[in-house]
């Protein structure tokens, strides 16, 4: 066989060559035309066109279709988001209802195991909308960035899919033992999205400024199911004819959790405020997340224990378990997390059963160390930078009034003192501050 025999072209006859030409200028006009039907759609129209669609096909197709459908998708998609939240609300209020009025146990345990699947997907809701909130819905109509879009459409399917088999008490959710995995992997989702939110998304539209986040560290403390006070709260009148101030002095406790902060060498190369600051974020987003997971795993066995209804499966308590997470960043380490009820009673509760003991010795020896987490929170803002719980609170004339003034005004302080018993019981640093303040300025103290 020869090497340097070149290899036969196929002959296309002049015909063929002419059909294909036109059959692909043909599916190029029918392309345009879509595309341009699309675009000469009312938003309006094209609103309800969109609601009928899954939102992961409106999410990752429609929403790439031209800038006007981008609009519109936008829109949906952080409609979607908001209308969950009422959905959520809602059924848990149709499920306590229910319950009061059970007439059998079939009947209680599916109101109850029903009531569980949604506190679970409540807090997950909270810390998302905690983690998304000040960029799919800015406060301020002046703001610096684009509106950002909620394009997490799959995980809006799932979680409407979720609520429809609850509020149909689906055998996967009221089954013996189901319930969990199926929120547990909704939950996964979330944690998902929220990590490439946080890295992608928003430390793109935080280049500009460090204020854009606002107090994002409170709203993620705020999303704890217990263990928050609030101190002190004022909204300070217009001075000079600038926007008011918000102030407030929280407090958050987190049963046997610690966060502890060391000293290291630092390289060089991390000196960006942007990564600090979201790396701060996603330590406090994976904490709270954690106590809140083991608090309900907790108020859930004790609540079907108080139900005392026969079950096919006995009825166990939770295993013992500990998170814990540590990162290094700009000359910092932080190691933190925290542990259940029965991990901890297992460290650090010692029964005695020598019978020569009298009984404030056995106290006295089974009093376990009290390990709470403290974080202390200092802040005063401009209206628009303020806490999402306090949003409801302020008034809205008072934003739409002072929205010019205030929005080249910004002003933010906001200092977190931590501090961790576990930390000094183990002969460590127990307090660190992190403070955040305009201009931008981000600091961290041991």
């Amino acid at each position: 066989m020869n090497v340097n025999k070149r290899a036969k072209i196929p002959i296309i006859k002049c015909d063929q060559y002419q059909e294909s030409q036109i059959d692909q200028e043909k599916f190029q006009k029918e392309e345009n035309y879509y595309g341009y039907a699309l675009d000469t759609l009312p938003p309006e129209v094209l609103e309800m066109i969109l609601r009928l669609l899954p939102l992961h096909d409106v999410a990752t197709t429609v929403r790439l279709v031209s800038r006007h459908c981008s609009t519109v998708a936008a829109a949906v998609l952080n409609g979607a988001f908001l209308t969950a939240c009422t959905k959520v609300e809602g059924l848990i209020r149709r499920n306590e209802e229910l319950m009061k009025n059970a007439k059998t146990d079939t009947e209680l345990l599916a109101y109850s195991k029903a009531l569980n699947a949604l506190e679970l997907i409540k807090a997950q809701y909270k810390m998302l909308r905690a983690v998304t909130w000040r960029y799919t819905h800015p406060p301020s109509k002046q703001q610096k960035f684009s509106r950002l879009c909620f394009y997490a459409g799959s995980l809006l399917d799932n979680l409407n899919e979720l609520l429809n088999r609850i509020a149909n008490y689906h055998p996967s959710i009221i089954g013996p033992r189901t319930s969990e995995s199926s929120v547990t992997s909704f939950i996964a989702v979330c944690k998902r999205f929220m990590n490439f939110f946080e890295k992608v998304s928003e430390r793109r539209v935080n280049s500009r400024s460090a204020l854009i986040s606002g107090c994002k560290v409170v709203d993620v403390l705020d999303c704890l199911v217990e263990g928050r006070q609030v101190l002190f709260f004022k909204v300070s009148s217009n001075r000079r004819g600038l926007g008011g101030a918000v102030s407030m002095k929280l407090k958050y406790t987190m049963k046997r959790a610690w966060f502890t902060c060391l000293e290291v060498t630092k390289n060089t190369e991390e000196n960006s405020w942007r990564d600090e600051q979201r790396f701060m974020y996603l330590r406090l987003r994976r904490l709270v997340g954690s106590v809140n997971e083991h608090l309900f795993e907790n108020l859930h066995y004790e609540h079907e224990l108080l139900l005392q209804i026969p079950l096919t499966l006995p009825l166990r308590p939770p295993p013992a378990s500990t998170y814990s997470g540590y990162g290094e960043y700009g000359g910092r380490f932080f190691y933190y997390g925290n542990m259940n009820k029965y991990a901890y009673e297992s460290k650090f509760m010692h029964t005695v059963s020598t019978a020569n003991l009298t009984v404030e010795t056995e106290q006295q020896v089974q009093r376990p160390p009290s390990f709470d987490l403290v974080i202390e929170v200092d802040l005063k803002c401009t209206p628009e930078l303020a806490p999402l719980a306090v949003r409801s609170i302020l008034k809205s004339d008072e934003f739409e009034t002072n929205e010019s003034k205030t929005h080249k005004n910004q002003q933010l302080y906001l200092r977190m003192n931590v501090i961790c018993s576990a930390s000094i019981a183990n002969r460590l640093p127990g307090n660190f501050v992190w403070e955040l303040r305009s201009p931008r300025h981000v600091c961290q103290n041991l």
